[in-house]
């Protein structure tokens, strides 16, 4: 299983599973120079991490210790989990936000996004959001694995997404899909 020694020897730091500041250096460098950094075997860092917005405003989008193997986590029990059911990649749009970007974005204060349990994401060669999520929900639910939210964005847009939500920043999980927008 994937843990923080595991980011650690790919993005050639100490491995001693502390999460510091040489680490974090560590990643923004892998990661422009455009390292891949794995944490599944279809889920990057890379992109639970990508931000324009951050890019754009100077923002510092690096996870702590606690936010990183929260990431870890719902990537391995979930955000895979999800991409064998769909079959076909997914495109993350929103990952991990840290509380000065999801400001920036104009995301809830209570976003699942900025403890790392959410994403939000596409999967075009599967189908629209409307396809998706009752098909990512009943086959979760048929596998016993757990997720707090399945929602379906704006789905009169052209730009409609999933909105995928390990937990709840306060660790449940409610196992609920609707629709906003």
């Amino acid at each position: 299983m994937t843990s923080i020694r595991h980011i650690q020897t790919q993005i050639g730091t100490t491995v001693d599973g502390v999460w510091g500041d040489k680490s974090k250096q560590a990643l923004k460098s892998a990661i422009n120079d455009g390292k891949i950094v794995t944490i599944t075997k279809n889920i990057s860092l890379n992109e639970l991490l990508a931000s324009n917005t951050a890019k754009k405003h100077n923002i510092d989008n690096t996870p702590n210790q606690a936010i990183l193997q929260n990431l870890i986590d719902a990537s391995v029990n979930l955000y895979q989990p999800v991409r064998e059911i769909l079959g076909v990649a997914i495109i993350i749009s929103s990952g991990y936000r840290s509380p000065a970007l999801n400001k920036a974005v104009g995301g809830s204060k209570t976003s699942a996004h900025m403890s790392g349990f959410a994403i939000d994401f596409t999967a075009p060669k599967f189908g629209t959001p409307k396809l998706i999520v009752p098909h990512i929900v009943r086959k979760l639910k048929e596998k016993g694995i757990g997720f707090d939210q399945a929602i379906i964005e704006y789905p009169n847009s052209p730009r409609s997404w999933v909105h995928l939500g390990y937990k709840h920043p306060s660790g449940k999980q409610r196992g609920s899909s609707f629709v906003i927008g």
